[in-house]
């Protein structure tokens, strides 16, 4: 083990090899876009949307409707008519009686006060702010998958870690079994590592677990209905040292996503505000009318007959009076707009908090990966030098698992910086808006 445990350390870091298939991060992604019903249902909204972004849903267009009636009847009559000077009287019973109509109706709105055009710019408003979710959808989507991923290769770290541990608790125990059997220790040397070998195997076996359930997370967010999860985790763990605080905060107002969905709801808002202040204007429409009547009535004095009729004209209405319900909604749209502001301004000042503890979080990780790197090199040498102590009787096995557990303890702070400092980067990108670039 001499020399080759520090070296395989910091390989567990900066990259994973697979025996298993491999599931790289680029391939999760594809996944995830493709089976996500999350997603799935951002991009149905955002179609309906789509679809009702029209001129005719706005108001724009004429209406013509068609109608049809056929209607059917018995009479019974008993009539007295004239002729000449003198009277006479008819009568009938069970006559049947057929009257049908049909035509069509046309109704053309061409002024409402702006109303149509206030409408079709809140339709495109809702279209954009679909598109926006639909963004956050994919950039939520995104976050939480390399979250995922890289909380699920921290465990895989922490798994090869605990196997070289049980390793260096096996040659320990070996060596003590060796040294007691020849009578250079004691039972009670061997016993407590064989106690410590079971202990450190015990971890093993629940690390296991633990990076299942983690698998098991990251085939969640992907919709990956396979019971396996015999695949291994294929990354090279690259933090991207660079970002600053000034340059992420500048772009954060225009490219973060909530707050681009914040901005449509006020843009909205004061649409509705417009709709609702067209209503104090007249409206004027144009209309046409066609109709035709055939009809056949034995017991009338026109027993059959038709008639078509065309009308046309203008209309024009001019609500006066409603009650004081119209400045009722004018007022609650402008508590809308400006609730929506305030919202707006909220959102930005979590945000902005966020993004200034996270970079916190971020440098010192960043300047704890070199600490602890140090500090895992010199864990490193002690743990040599106490094995070859152990080896030909120097120290007892008090001191060299003291030394195994400072080398343990210095690689899992050293994979807990690394891995801090990526989702810090992942964190700070995500509140930017810029983590799917």
């Amino acid at each position: 083990m001499k020399g080759t445990f520090i070296s395989f350390c910091f390989l567990l870091v900066f990259g994973a090899v697979a025996a298993q298939d491999s599931l790289t991060i680029e391939d999760a992604i594809v996944k995830a876009l493709e089976n996500n019903y999350a997603i799935k249902i951002a991009r149905n909204d955002l179609a309906i949307d789509e679809n009702n972004l029209s001129r005719g849903n706005a108001g724009f267009l004429p209406t013509v409707n068609a109608d049809f009636q056929r209607t059917y009847g018995t009479q019974k009559y008993e009539q007295t008519r004239s002729r000449d000077d003198s009277t006479y009287t008819i009568s009938g019973s069970g006559v049947k009686t057929l009257r049908q109509t049909y035509g069509a109706t046309l109704n053309w709105t061409i002024f409402d006060g702006m109303r149509m055009f206030y409408q079709y710019d809140q339709l495109e408003g809702q279209k954009m702010q679909g598109e926006y979710e639909l963004k956050l959808n994919v950039e939520t989507l995104l976050y939480n998958l390399l979250s995922t991923f890289y909380g699920a290769a921290l465990e895989k770290e922490r798994q090869a870690l605990s196997e070289i541990n049980v390793q260096l608790s096996e040659e320990r125990l070996v060596i003590a079994k060796d040294k007691y059997e020849l009578g250079k220790a004691s039972k009670l040397e061997y016993l407590q590592a064989q106690v410590d070998y079971n202990s450190d195997r015990s971890l093993m076996i629940r690390q296991m677990e633990v990076l299942a359930s983690s698998k098991f997370d990251l085939m969640e967010l992907m919709a990956d209905k396979d019971d396996s999860i015999n695949f291994a985790l294929s990354y090279d763990l690259k933090i991207d040292r660079e970002l600053q605080l000034e340059d992420l905060l500048s772009t954060m107002e225009l490219q973060n996503k909530q707050l681009q969905i914040k901005r449509m709801e006020e843009a909205i808002a004061r649409q509705e505000e417009s709709i609702n202040k067209a209503d104090r204007l007249p409206s004027v429409g144009l209309f046409a009318d066609y109709s035709r009547q055939n009809f056949e009535t034995p017991a009338g004095f026109a027993v059959a007959g038709s008639s078509s009729d065309i009308t046309y004209g203008i209309s024009a209405s001019w609500m006066l009076f409603d009650g004081f319900n119209l400045n009722r909604r004018i007022q609650n749209a402008k508590i809308s707009t400006e609730s929506a502001q305030h919202s707006y301004q909220q959102q930005v000042i979590e945000i902005e908090t966020d993004i200034k503890q996270i970079y916190l979080n971020y440098r010192n990780n960043l300047n704890l990966l070199v600490l602890e790197g140090e500090n895992l090199t010199v864990a490193g040498e002690n743990n040599e030098i106490a094995q070859d102590r152990y080896e030909i009787g120097l120290s007892n096995s008090i001191e060299l698992r003291e030394s195994q557990v400072n080398l343990i303890n210095a690689q899992l702070r050293y994979q807990n910086a690394a891995f801090a400092a990526k989702q810090a980067e992942i964190d700070l990108k995500y509140l930017a808006g810029i983590l799917m670039e």
